[in-house]
């Protein structure tokens, strides 16, 4: 479908129309002074060969189609394409990452957080992923910090989630930390549906916040909760980099991932926990991650002023076209300059 912002603009069209009548009536006038060559944009001599006045005719409606095209670039013209409505509009869903150090361990390939940001990655390009939803991510290592407010802006989201690396916000696992930030996220939001995902190894051991007192203050925001872990226990091979010195430390690692400390934050916060010990784990909760953001029921805080979207409201695309007419405006008009200036010497 094709819009116009200015659609009195689309007037202009009808100027090289009141231009040949006008020239049929002056055609019918007896000319006053007869010189022997016309001049530029005068009238072709009877003698002209039938070449030239069909060249001068062609020139004249290259003209007059340009004069077109710029009067409907000048109406703001644009393709609007309507798109089905998107499942998880109107819902928050805030990523808690573990950048802690031990997040380097290459039990995951190829490491435990890489294989996270591929999976927040992998939701937020598959047609069954992100969908509308208003997507958030924050980082935690001995501290936490918001790395990128929900947006649907989800260029934004994967340039900010590039950024994280293990170490970059100290040495530690502030898991409590981690989910208070992403509680003060949903809370201001006010958003009638919201998840909270939080993706770590459950090796928590700093922070002023224990994590099931964050995860119960999640849940009574009227948010749910998915604990993801990552990892295995025992000896596993790590490649860290530390950010502040650039010393590279590589070799065996002693994990000491906790499975049954995520599950218990999981229950705290009500919410569900899930174990990723490989890269097919998180492919196939990727694939469902979708499902179970639509399937959220709105909370009850949305009756006290906060945001209330209907799931799966119509979208549309919008597409300018006027640049597209204004050069498709410029080469007939240069084709019909050639025409006269060219083919006709200048005497058309």
């Amino acid at each position: 479908m094709i819009a116009f912002d200015h659609p009195l603009a689309l007037a202009l069209c009808l100027a090289p129309v009141a231009a040949a009548v006008a020239g049929a009536r002056g055609r019918n006038r007896s000319r006053l002074v007869v010189l022997p060559l016309d001049v530029w944009g005068g009238a072709i001599s009877a003698e002209a060969p039938a070449p030239w006045r069909a060249a001068r005719a062609a020139s004249a409606l290259l003209f007059a189609l340009a004069w077109m095209a710029l009067s409907v670039a000048a109406a703001g013209p644009a393709s609007v394409a309507e798109s089905a409505g998107r499942a998880n509009a109107g819902a928050d869903v805030v990523f808690v990452l573990d950048a802690s150090p031990s997040m380097a361990a290459r039990d995951l390939e190829p490491t435990r957080l890489e294989a996270a940001k591929a999976f927040v990655l992998s939701w937020l390009g598959s047609p069954e992923g992100a969908s509308g939803a208003a997507v958030g991510l924050v980082a935690f290592g001995a501290e936490a910090a918001l790395a990128c407010p929900p947006t649907v802006d989800y260029a934004v989201v994967a340039e900010r989630l590039a950024l994280i690396r293990p170490g970059i916000l100290g040495d530690g696992t502030a898991i409590g930390q981690g989910l208070a930030s992403a509680y003060r996220q949903v809370k201001a939001s006010g958003a009638a549906r919201a998840l909270v995902v939080l993706l770590s190894d459950g090796e928590d051991n700093v922070g002023l916040v224990h994590p099931a007192d964050a995860a119960r203050a999640v849940a009574a925001s009227g948010a749910a909760l998915l604990v993801v872990g990552l990892g295995s226990r025992g000896d596993v091979p790590i490649d860290y980099v530390d950010p502040d010195s650039g010393q590279r430390m590589s070799g065996a690692y002693r994990s000491g991932f906790d499975d049954a400390a995520l599950a218990a934050v999981a229950a705290a916060g009500g919410g569900e926990y899930r174990s990723a010990g490989d890269a097919k784990s998180l492919e196939a909760l990727a694939a469902t991650l979708g499902d179970s953001v639509s399937g959220l029921a709105p909370s009850e805080r949305s009756e006290d002023g906060g945001r209330v979207s209907a799931p799966g409201p119509a979208d549309s695309s919008r597409r300018p076209l006027g640049r597209a007419l204004v050069l498709a405006a410029m080469a007939l008009a240069a084709v019909g300059w050639a025409l006269r200036a060219l083919a006709l010497g200048g005497l058309a």
